[in-house]
């Protein structure tokens, strides 16, 4: 189409200049003109050509083929545009390839989802790395029968990690987990919810369910094994609603932080406030929406990474709450009390070493009455050689048999000895023995297999 434009213009030009010079045109010179506009429209159309051939793009079709039948109809989800990272998110915030995405409509946030799952294996009496470890129906030392020794696979906690970057500042994660109790039966908790907005380093805000930053196990190791060295939490981790008696998590909101010109020092604060677990334990321990009391459970933390030693954190921190049995969901004929529980811990983490020490000292004191004292620590060691890191681990519980609402009483102390295998980048196994002494029961043992993994 377009070279009979050009030559329709051309003639009328050639005609229109003649007129002008009052020349007469022969049909000879208009025939000359037309044959040269026509090569010089060739020889665009082969430059055009090649120029198409070396950027790669498709040559557009001849105006005079015929018309291709229309294309199939495209689902509409492949429409949507994959949502780009913002602007200002650096290279470390990249999206791992490992990761899972999702994109929302219209290039939304990208949600993330990271998921984690263990399966286990184990032989005697405390064969259970997730579950309350110490069986409380018998009683070794008075006579009565013992837990018989026992073997068992076992389903771990299949745990899905989520989070989405909602803007610069504001940021979420979920952590989702499947998991059986004692009745064989799966199930399903939201552990943790927190939405953040972190302002500077010096000041980040966040509300939902977190773990509370009581000493250093909890905040560093959460529901997915394949993160932790060892095959279960030490004792006084435990969760609530496996027999752990600390309140290790928290529905309210934390506050995070580094101190100003202390980078040498690497000084963060932490403050947080919230339900608190429910009056009666015995119960279900998180309040979730509704709370026993008005009181409001606070803690204080902070912790340094000093320059001068990589890989050390030292760090403290002292919660404390107010219980009234008496108006909890189901009551316990215990006065109100006062409950303080208080952590100090040294860390030492490097590519090769694993030293971690904590301490922590719980207290709750009704009203009138003298207050029951449990002091709990632990201590481990561990060393990598290439895929290989053996490891040791030393644990202490005295729960005061004078505590009016703790479901774990008396005292529990004894050595771990296993060894972790990384026979792929995101899968591990690891080998356990346990020996626990008890005051309630004789000592028991246990060996304990798990495979524990990423996907």
């Amino acid at each position: 189409m377009r070279p009979n434009i050009l030559n329709l213009c051309a003639a009328a030009l050639l005609v229109c200049s003649a007129a002008a010079a009052q020349q007469p045109v022969s049909q000879a010179t208009v025939d000359e003109m037309l044959q040269r506009l026509s090569a010089q429209d060739a020889r665009i159309a082969q430059l055009e050509q090649k120029l198409l051939a070396l950027s790669g793009s498709p040559a557009p079709a001849a105006a005079a083929a015929p018309p291709e039948a229309p294309p199939a109809p495209v689902p509409a989800a492949a429409l949507v545009p994959a949502a780009e990272p913002p602007a200002t998110e650096t290279a470390a915030e990249e999206p791992d390839p490992h990761d899972h995405m999702i994109n929302l409509p219209g290039g939304g946030p990208v949600l993330k989802i990271r998921g984690f799952f263990d399966f286990n294996f184990g032989v005697g009496s405390i064969a259970n790395p997730l579950e309350f470890p110490v069986a409380d129906n018998g009683c070794g030392t008075c006579g009565n029968a013992v837990t018989p020794p026992h073997s068992t696979f076992q389903a771990g906690e299949f745990d899905l990690f989520l989070t989405s970057k909602l803007s610069e500042h504001l940021s979420f994660l979920a952590e989702v987990v499947l998991g059986p109790d004692t009745t064989n039966v799966f199930g399903l908790d939201i552990e943790r919810y927190q939405l953040a907005y972190k302002v500077n380093p010096y000041f980040t805000a966040n509300v939902g369910r977190f773990h509370t930053s009581i000493g250093y196990y909890n905040t560093a190791y959460h529901h997915g094994n394949w993160f932790a060295t060892a095959e279960g939490r030490p004792i006084m981790f435990l969760f609530e609603d496996s027999g752990g008696i600390l309140p290790v998590h928290m529905v309210g909101l934390s506050f995070t932080g580094e101190v100003p010109h202390t980078e040498v020092l690497g000084l963060h604060w932490i403050a947080e406030v919230g339900n608190g677990n429910s009056s009666n334990p015995a119960t279900i321990a998180i309040q979730n929406a509704y709370s026993d009391r008005n009181y409001k459970a606070t803690n204080f933390a902070a912790f340094i990474r000093p320059q001068l030693v990589p890989g050390l954190q030292i760090g403290g921190s002292w919660f404390h709450d107010g219980l009234n049995p008496t108006q909890a969901e189901i009551p316990l004929p215990v006065s109100e009390l006062k409950q303080n529980v208080e952590s100090a811990y040294l860390v030492y983490l490097t590519p090769k070493w694993e030293f971690m020490n904590e301490f922590v000292l719980m207290s709750n004191h009704p009203v009138g009455t003298q207050a029951a004292v449990s002091p709990m620590a632990y201590t481990q060691l561990a060393r990598t050689f290439g895929i290989y890191k053996p490891y040791f681990r030393y644990q202490y519980v005295d729960d005061s048999r004078r505590d009016p609402i703790n479901i774990l009483r008396g005292i529990y102390y004894g050595p771990s000895v296993g060894l972790r295998i990384d026979f792929t980048d995101y899968a591990a196994f690891k080998l356990q023995f346990n020996h626990l002494y008890q005051s309630s029961q004789l000592a028991g043992n246990g060996l304990d297999a798990q495979v524990a993994f990423t996907f």
